[in-house]
């Protein structure tokens, strides 16, 4: 098995490190501090960070066609302009804000916007469940429910097939997915991760049409794993912290894998380190996929 090795680009001490994408044009990585309700462009290459502050929690965002972005906050979806600081409302959250709030979220190939619902106090178990959206700029349409934790969204390379995870049921799974229609079928598990290995959380899919997970909260730390189209887990990296929350592949050739992580430990009974909340870059042979830009309709 190949070596990889795990380094700290940015000293970013989130709380809840997550969403980061790659902007092929502006080669620069995205991201989310969810706990902190910040929005953060980071260049690698200078190795600074710009942060926008958030009027409320943010879940997800995704580049809009044209500039800006779109993002998921707890009241609903916005679209932000971070250089002229201008909002505008798309659609108000569909749900109970004391008792959810939106997450993982991401643009399908056709530039639909895909986002999940989940309890506001994540270590509710038997409180609220979620629902996963699409949301084409006018119109938020419930996709499947009832879920739990909106985590791991990600689709195949050619569109077809949509992926989800629960991440304490410690299991992914497929959808067919009509192009035209948003329509998702055919439910089934793709891959349930081991007990040795931690939760499935954030996600990314390389060219090959491999899903890779961050596994935080592993018996021994936090990894990030490589599962193949058919679900066999193919390789696992090792991340020096106990929460890595999402991957991202960005760089020229879009071969180094970012890996966002968070610092909130003591909720699952554990510690912070001097290395939680950082964001971890990886080179590999592996090459990712550019996000489609959200196109609304």
């Amino acid at each position: 098995m190949a070596e990889f090795t795990v380094e700290p680009v940015l000293d970013a001490k989130a709380r809840i490190g997550e969403c980061p994408l790659w902007s092929v044009e502006e080669q620069c990585l995205y991201w989310l501090d969810i706990d902190g309700k910040v929005f953060n462009r980071f260049d690698p290459a200078t190795g600074q960070n710009r942060r926008w502050d958030m009027p409320e929690i943010p879940g997800s965002y995704v580049l809009r066609e044209g500039g800006g972005i779109t993002i998921a906050l707890q009241d609903g979806i916005h679209d932000f302009d971070p250089e002229t600081g201008e909002w505008n409302l798309c659609v108000a959250a569909p749900y109970d804000r004391a008792k959810l709030r939106f997450n993982d979220g991401r643009t399908d190939r056709q530039g639909r916007y895909w986002v999940g619902s989940m309890p506001a106090d994540f270590t509710d178990r038997d409180g609220p469940t979620g629902a996963t959206y699409s949301f084409d700029g006018t119109t938020l349409t419930e996709r499947i429910v009832p879920i739990h934790d909106a985590n791991g969204n990600a689709f195949s390379p050619d569109g077809r097939t949509m992926y989800r995870s629960e991440t304490f049921q410690r299991k992914i799974f497929a959808y067919d997915l009509e192009a035209e229609t948003g329509v998702l079928s055919n439910e089934r598990l793709f891959a349930t991760v081991p007990d040795h290995l931690g939760l499935p959380d954030g996600a990314t899919i390389d060219a090959e049409g491999c899903y890779w997970a961050a596994l935080p909260n592993g018996p021994s730390g936090g990894s990030v794993g490589r599962f193949t189209p058919d679900g066999a887990l193919d390789l696992v990296i090792e991340v020096p912290v106990l929460l890595p929350l999402m991957p991202a592949f960005g760089g020229p050739d879009m071969s180094t894998l970012y890996i966002t992580s968070g610092s909130i430990e003591r909720a699952v009974g554990a510690q912070p380190t001097a290395l939680s909340g950082s964001i971890f870059a990886v080179k590999t042979p592996f090459r990712g996929l550019a996000e489609t830009k959200f196109r609304p309709r």
